[in-house]
């Protein structure tokens, strides 16, 4: 039987001679009371148990949560860390490729430039050559006429047999009159 706090303030008790109770009845009821009382104590001690071990484990996972926001908040900041580094990375990297491509292409256009140049000395010097040799040629077809106006009327006209005969020196022809 279990008592409540009602039971205890309504309990009655035969009266016995001379206005007393009835001390067995008593007695028992005391040992009733002492052992639900117990019980009680037991159950209470019981239950502070239970709610020290969940506390305590309310407090692990209270632990455990902050941690792990820390563990999150740590994650987050080294994510944003590591992408901003990326970025910088990739910056530099772009940077030096566009750097590269600028002397790839400033060397390009100085090596195009350097070619013209020799593209245009070839040009004066076969401008040149050619001047020297018409001027040769020119120098060259004077000298021939000079000497084909040395010889006389009758060999201008006539054929030369072979070629290096106008290499001999010249005969001289006694005239018959």
């Amino acid at each position: 039987m279990k008592l409540t706090p009602l039971d205890l303030q309504q309990k009655t008790f035969r009266k016995v001679r001379l206005g007393g109770v009835d001390e067995r009845e008593v007695r028992l009821f005391l040992e009733l009371c002492a052992s639900e009382l117990e019980e009680m104590t037991r159950k209470l001690h019981k239950q502070d148990e239970e709610l020290r071990r969940r506390e305590s484990r309310i407090t692990d996972y209270k632990e455990r949560e902050h941690l792990l926001q820390q563990t999150l908040t740590t994650a987050q900041r080294l994510s944003d860390d590591m992408k901003a580094n990326t970025r910088k990375e990739a910056e530099i990297l772009i940077s030096d490729a566009e750097l590269q491509a600028e002397k790839i292409i400033a060397n390009a256009q100085s090596k195009r430039m350097q070619l013209i140049s020799e593209i245009d000395e070839l040009k004066r010097a076969k401008s040149g050559f050619i001047q020297q040799l018409g001027a040769l040629v020119e120098s060259h077809k004077s000298l021939l006429d000079q000497i084909r106006g040395e010889m006389p009327e009758a060999k201008k006209d006539a054929p030369v047999s072979d070629n290096v005969s106008f290499l001999a020196p010249p005969t001289k022809r006694v005239d018959k009159k």
